[in-house]
């Protein structure tokens, strides 16, 4: 039973998540021969307040990004 956890921040949309899902079932199933239908894949969501790079808080960097 293989699990594959991802963090990814909140606004994902469900599309991409299902799209996320799928390739990385995928990919774990071409790398170790699984069965798709024992492959657990987890998502957790964090906000970018929780979330710091070199120092900086994500939301900082977001509008950094934007400005």
């Amino acid at each position: 039973m293989p699990i594959i956890t991802i963090s990814i921040f909140e606004e994902r949309s469900t599309d991409q998540k299902r799209a996320l899902v799928e390739g990385m079932t995928d990919v774990l199933c071409n790398v170790l021969g699984s069965n798709p239908e024992s492959v657990n894949v987890i998502i957790e969501e964090k906000s970018r307040e929780n979330w710091a790079i070199g120092r900086q808080l994500g939301i900082d960097r977001q509008r950094k990004a934007q400005s």
